[in-house]
């Protein structure tokens, strides 16, 4: 299941591989040609022409090889074989549509071209490739029909199983949503499909379709933009960004908006050319998304430390994965197939998010029904408190004490104040109401420091009842009068005074 073209034992015939780089002259000028010896065509993002050559002596008997490499996205190639009574190199066969397959033996996603050959004979084979700027991996290998065979059926077992892990994991998030009408399952379900639909294109299951190669490139570049959409958006969800921070997550669905929009219209636009700079831009672009998924890392620290915990879990065991399988994509010193690692890092952090994401919903539930038990209370105390309110010209320090006692214990964390102060505004209390009306932007910390000061408790006091330095006292009043706008001449005593 783990086998690639990096760990296959080649097979016992004598042979040989060679290679000409962006040769100057075209096959029917060989002669003049030189062609080099090599140990690896892991190019990078190359533009050009490639002639690998392959010289081979047969045993005596008869006997078939492969010729295969670790290409997955170039799907431009040709196979020649040395006509010795021609004296040049001919096709192999003659594919009647180039933009629907190359001249690969089997559409399989690696390319690969079977070599017959009788008792003792000599041959010679070019494999010549045309890229237009894309990543390129043509270090090829010979290996017998039968392994080639096993290597084949053990990658599509293993594919069916990856995308069957993938299908269930989105049928189990669904229905999870179905239950408990969590929106945070809706987000993942539609980043679990994302990345189906792009490893459907990625994993060449699209080879066999008799689809034009450059529709199945622009397939995936859209369906890789979705992905990305359906990641950020995701993770945004997750941490609570809109709530944590408002002004970052308006930044983030503009730039989504720019980005994501900008490309895929010059993708379009230049439907002919762009695929080849697409490549390459969109490796460039990766490390933009990675920016903007620490960004929210960063910003949702304080306030979503329990989410951001097993966020970090799981898109670790990802972000170790994909380094694997690009480490080895380049230097092929790893066991199995590079492409293998990042679907395994793919299942590892879908299952722990869908395990995290089931915690973080029954955390949600429980709190949620704390919350309005909680709210319960407050009503029917704030009720009484209002009745003796209005009875009164002026609010007197034990009016307000249940209230600020409530303030102080019910919430410990900034995330459950702006929660319970949503409900809590519900309730309509007399003095919290008018003053969260006019300024909602206060913080807890802010409303209980106003609390005290209605109450006309002095610095000294509100020092002690807050554990803090009469000085800190005396720095949160001028902090808070700046959210409150208010000018030198006004008195912050005398504008409580009005609610």
């Amino acid at each position: 299941m783990f086998s690639s073209c990096s760990d296959i034992t080649e097979a016992e015939v004598e042979h040989k591989f060679s290679v000409v780089i962006n040769p100057a002259y075209d096959l029917d000028r060989v002669e003049e040609l030189n062609f080099v010896d090599f140990e690896d065509l892991n190019l990078g993002f190359f533009k050009g022409k490639l002639y690998v050559k392959l010289d081979i002596k047969n045993t005596d008997e008869e006997n078939s090889y492969m010729v295969f490499n670790n290409d997955r996205i170039n799907r431009n190639y040709y196979f020649y074989k040395w006509d010795t009574i021609l004296q040049a190199y001919k096709l192999v066969q003659n594919i009647e549509n180039n933009e629907v397959r190359d001249h690969r033996t089997f559409n399989f996603t690696n390319p690969n071209f079977k070599i017959d050959l009788e008792p003792n004979e000599s041959a010679s084979y070019i494999i010549e490739t045309n890229n237009d700027g894309r990543s390129l991996d043509a270090s090829p290998k010979l290996i017998s029909t039968t392994k080639y065979s096993i290597f084949v059926k053990e990658s599509m077992i293993w594919r069916v199983a990856f995308l069957g892990i993938i299908v269930c994991l989105f049928f189990f998030n669904f229905y999870q949503w179905s239950i408990s009408r969590s929106e945070i399952y809706l987000y993942y379900s539609f980043y679990i499909m994302a990345t189906f639909v792009l490893y459907l294109g990625l994993g060449g299951h699209l080879l066999n379709l008799e689809i034009k190669h450059l529709t199945i490139d622009h397939f995936i570049f859209i369906s890789l933009r979705i992905w990305v959409l359906a990641l950020i958006l995701y993770t945004s969800k997750f941490l609570s960004i809109e709530q944590v921070s408002p002004s970052y997550y308006k930044a983030i669905k503009a730039l989504l908006f720019v980005v994501l929009g900008g490309t895929t219209l010059y993708q379009f636009l230049f439907y002919n050319s762009s695929i080849s700079h697409l490549h390459y831009f969109e490796n460039i672009i990766s490390s933009l998304w990675l920016l903007l998924i620490l960004g929210m890392v960063i910003v949702s620290r304080k306030a979503k430390r329990l989410a951001l915990r097993y966020y970090l879990i799981s898109l670790s065991f990802f972000l170790l994965f994909i380094s694997l399988g690009l480490i080895d994509g380049h230097f092929q010193n790893l066991p199995g197939e590079p492409f293998v690692y990042i679907k395994l890092g793919t299942i590892i952090e879908f299952i722990g998010f869908t395990y995290f994401i089931a915690i973080l919903t029954k955390k949600g539930i429980l709190k949620s029904k704390k919350i309005e038990e909680e709210l319960k209370d407050i009503a029917i105390e704030l009720e009484e408190k209002n009745k003796i309110i209005a009875n009164k010209t002026g609010i007197e320090k034990s009016d307000l004490v249940g209230i600020l006692h409530l303030l102080e214990n019910s919430l410990e964390k900034e995330g459950d104040w702006q929660e319970f102060k949503a409900k809590f505004k519900q309730l309509n209390p007399v003095f919290l109401d008018h003053l969260l009306s006019e300024h909602p932007n206060l913080k807890k910390s802010d409303v209980r420091l106003l609390t005290l000061m209605k109450l006309s408790y002095s610095q000294k006091e509100i020092a002690s009842m807050l554990n803090i330095a009469p000085d800190s006292v005396k720095k949160a009043k001028a902090r808070v009068r700046k959210k409150l706008n208010l000018t030198e001449s006004i008195n912050l005593d005398e504008y409580l005074a009005k609610f």
